[in-house]
């Protein structure tokens, strides 16, 4: 779901929930061995340059996408509830130099035997950029993670 809270600031939503326990899913996001198996769309690559999960800690990401392009991920870590939340800053280092830092917030919520993943992108310049994000999540999440965790 997109939300528009003001002409330049869209909130993207989607959640997913997967028939295994928090711990391994949330190991999944924060663990670089496991990370560089799934991030990103379906189709890419992605190598890690840096990735201190810890507040305050920096990430960069490098997406390989499928015609060679590569994009530049790079933010720090705001807040770390294990198993349960993950904050951070979320900036392209190439491409359009006017897209802003913004945030995003990963809830683990546990199901029992299940886990869903909440993804809540703010701060989003526009609706185009909102709605390329939402392409992304939704491939990286319904596709790649999905794949990884053994889902499909």
């Amino acid at each position: 779901m997109i939300t528009m809270n003001s002409t330049q600031d869209f909130t993207l939503q989607l959640n997913h929930t997967y028939p295994v326990k928090r711990e391994r899913v949330f190991n999944a996001w924060t663990k670089s061995e496991q990370l560089a198996q799934w991030w990103g769309p379906e189709g890419f690559k992605t190598t890690i340059e840096e990735m201190n999960v810890e507040t305050g800690g920096n990430y960069k990401f490098n997406m390989h996408a499928p015609d060679g392009e590569t994009h530049v991920l790079t933010g720090q870590y705001i807040e770390i509830v294990p198993n349960e939340k993950l904050v951070f800053t979320w900036k392209w280092e190439n491409g359009d130099a006017a897209f802003p830092s913004t945030t995003v917030t990963i809830d683990f919520l546990d199901k029992g035997d299940s886990t869903e993943v909440v993804v809540t992108h703010t701060d989003l310049p526009s609706e185009e950029a909102a709605n390329n994000h939402n392409f992304g999540w939704t491939s990286s999440l319904e596709e790649s993670l999905k794949v990884y965790l053994g889902q499909k």
